[in-house]
């Protein structure tokens, strides 16, 4: 059994074995969704005005394959879609995020903060891993938050290591929190706001019912990432990362000492100062529009301050701080591809015209089952939505407005019906290859997809099983 130790400063590189296993799954994704815009006909839905009442109406179109030729560049053709922006900005985001990161590496600062997190809660594991995994659910829960903790999880696998755990614990702590927390939304003004107010319910009402959610959903998967941790700290081998030859040595304790780093303070402060101004932007962009719509681009700008800043305050000199930004932009390259065919599947589906059908097709569906099952088969369906559609607000814009009034005809209320899609939205954010925050995230922490899957299927499905149940108390209380 041979390990991989970290170096002294430690590497985030993103491992070309992962890129390569995820652009393969994704790239047999990719022909999929392709080839299904030959068979699956083409239709949309048509907004029509009918009296004082606006509906949507499905329709079929003229037939729109994705010609055989377009299907492999896919990939770079999708820049050219709705999503393009989108593309941009998180290709842009991540080489960001990585160029100010290596500088935090480099000069040593992430090991001056491993150092003080160990120096306090070395003996308090289990507390720390509790709070940690809470604090990341809740305000995924509350504000929306999402991609703002790919930084904290770069910090925050060679911790867990550090604490005898794994990668898969680190990750878990962190990202798989933060998508449960997504998904057993209280406040999320990105799914609940954006769906309630499509569906004409009072904003953020019905909260009873999504707090005990909540509490159940993270309380099971706290209960379920201590015990893989547990587990791993006490027998090394139980790790799945261990088993594939893959999982990273801790940091030697000779290299985590207090105040290593010149004007240590300074930049932990300048550090916290930078996510304090994220959180906030993310805070004041639920509340004004144009904040919300820019705040990849406004992370990016703090993030090149806290990079640049941390490097000068350290010493480094200006030369060695541009030298180590532009290694990790080259080492995060690796993730321009796997965003672009995550985004690709999208891309071919709504080209070819297909995605609302296949909407139609749910909706068609729906009518041949009472309301349990009716609520059950809308959880399902908007899992099935997500894998096309990764996106939360984008994903109610698409459904919402047709599957509400279709829960009024079937007896299931419109809270129940955003229930649904709060759920089948949120927990397949942490299931699905084409979300590229899970595969970024997988990317930063070394794990493959196919490893994540292992280890994370057995919560999925518990997950399902609570929704489940959750859906049909909803239903049976007539949940408004």
């Amino acid at each position: 059994m041979v390990t991989e130790p970290l170096e002294n400063k430690i590497e985030i590189k993103i491992p070309m074995k992962s890129v390569i296993s995820t652009l393969f799954i994704l790239g047999i994704l990719v022909i999929l969704a392709g080839a299904s815009t030959h068979f699956i006909p083409a239709g949309k839905y048509m907004t029509v005005t009918k009296g004082d009442t606006v509906v949507k109406v499905y329709q079929l179109v003229d037939p729109a394959p994705v010609p055989v030729w377009k299907i492999p560049l896919a990939p770079l053709l999708a820049v050219t879609g709705k999503n393009g922006p989108k593309i941009i900005v998180v290709v842009a985001f991540i080489l960001i995020l990585g160029g100010a990161f290596s500088v935090l590496i480099k000069t040593g600062v992430v090991n001056e903060i491993l150092a003080r997190l160990e120096h306090s809660f070395g003996e308090r594991k289990t507390l720390l891993l509790v709070a940690c995994a809470f604090t990341c659910a809740f305000l995924s829960s509350t504000f929306g938050m999402m991609e703002e903790f790919l930084p904290v999880l770069i910090i925050f696998v060679p911790f867990a290591i550090r604490m005898g755990w794994d990668e898969i614990t680190g990750f878990a702590i962190v990202l798989l929190m933060v998508g449960f927390g997504f998904a057993a939304a209280t406040f999320n003004p990105f799914t609940i706001g954006v769906a309630q107010t499509l569906a004409d319910v009072q904003l953020f009402s019905g909260l009873g019912l999504r707090v005990l959610l909540f509490v159940t959903i993270i309380s099971i998967s706290i209960l379920y990432i201590l015990r893989y941790a547990r587990k791993v700290e006490k027998d090394p081998t139980a790790s799945l990362m261990y088993r594939e030859g893959r999982r990273k040595e801790a940091v030697p304790s000779s290299m985590l000492k207090i105040n290593q780093v010149e004007n240590a303070k300074a930049i932990i402060i300048l550090i916290l100062a930078c996510f304090g101004l994220i959180a906030t932007a993310v805070g004041v962009g639920t509340q004004i529009k144009i904040i919300g719509d820019l705040i990849m681009i406004i992370m990016l700008l703090i993030f090149i301050i806290m990079g640049f800043g941390a490097g000068l305050l350290s010493g480094a000199g200006i030369g060695n701080v541009f030298r180590y930004f532009g290694k990790g932009l080259g080492d995060f390259s690796a993730a321009i591809p796997v965003v672009m065919f995550a985004f690709s599947v999208s891309y071919l589906v709504e080209v070819g015209l297909v995605m609302d059908t296949i909407l139609y097709t749910i909706a068609n569906l729906l009518e041949g089952f009472g309301q349990h099952g009716g609520a059950v088969i809308l959880f399902f369906s908007q899992m099935a939505i997500n894998f096309f559609v990764p996106s939360g607000s984008g994903q109610a814009a698409l459904t919402i407005p047709i599957l509400a009034p279709l829960g009024d005809l079937i007896g299931v209320s419109r809270q129940t019906v955003i229930l649904a899609y709060q759920m089948g939205d949120g927990f397949s954010n942490m299931l699905w290859p084409t979300n590229p925050f899970l595969i970024i995230g997988l990317g930063f922490a070394g794990i493959r997809y196919t490893t994540w899957l292992r280890w994370s299927l057995p919560i999925h499905l518990t997950v399902m099983a609570v929704c489940i149940g959750f859906l049909y108390i909803a239903v049976s209380i007539g949940y408004k």
